[in-house]
């Protein structure tokens, strides 16, 4: 009997210890080391895409104003110099960037209205002359932003000052210049420009060579297409 009491106590003892540990909760693993990548990869970069390269050639048309001039022709058999009307005129031009701002190309223009203010001999007055002026162009551009340049250009080329039933006078021409080009979209612009324009026209009557020639103070207002 003394031995069924004491197996009967070992027993309960034995199951309340497996309680016990069945209770407690088995510790968390500890968390692993964070592995760092001594080569990261590389963050992609977005590529923008190239600028769309300036257009190199230009075309334009300008209207031409010419003021504060001197007009000189062979009047009795002299050289008379007097104050010029006010002129006006088209030109066309056209030109091909070369080089930064550097630009070269051609400028052939059209003056009407060439002529006295105040006719100086004793006779009636003629009618006013034409002049065509065949002229190359060398500018060069310097940007001042983006879309405004600041231009400066030479015109030399030969000229043609003709008069209805009279011999037509003829010789070298230039007019030198500046002025503001603008950029109005990504192929058309605007410019206004000023200058002077000098000829050294002559006509030649009976043997005899005369002055016969205009000067002006030149005003530009235009625009046009660059492909």
């Amino acid at each position: 009997m003394r031995k069924a009491s004491t197996l009967i106590g070992l027993t309960l003892v034995a199951l309340g210890a497996g309680a016990r540990a069945e209770d407690v909760a088995p510790p968390a693993p500890a968390p692993a080391a964070a592995v760092v990548d001594p080569f990261p990869a590389a963050t992609p970069v977005a590529w923008a895409p190239p600028p769309a390269p300036r257009p190199r050639l230009r075309i334009g048309l300008s209207f031409l104003p010419m003021g504060l001039g001197k007009f000189t022709t062979p009047i009795g058999g002299n050289t008379t110099q007097g104050d010029a009307s006010l002129a006006y005129g088209a030109g066309l031009s056209a030109s091909y960037r070369i080089l930064a701002g550097f630009s070269l190309g051609v400028a052939p223009q059209i003056i009407y209205n060439v002529n006295y203010k105040a006719y100086p001999g004793s006779l009636k007055a003629p009618p006013a002359d034409k002049e065509i002026d065949l002229m190359a162009r060398l500018a060069y551009t310097f940007p001042i932003v983006e879309t405004i340049g600041l231009y400066v250009e030479a015109l030399p080329g030969y000229s043609i000052i003709s008069q209805p039933g009279s011999t037509s006078a003829n010789g070298f021409v230039v007019a030198l210049g500046g002025g503001v080009d603008m950029q109005m979209t990504d192929h058309i612009f605007a410019n206004l420009g000023v200058g002077y324009q000098l000829g050294f026209q002559s006509v030649t009557i009976a043997g005899t060579t005369f002055d016969n020639r205009a000067r002006y103070v030149r005003v530009a207002l235009g625009g046009g297409v660059r492909f």
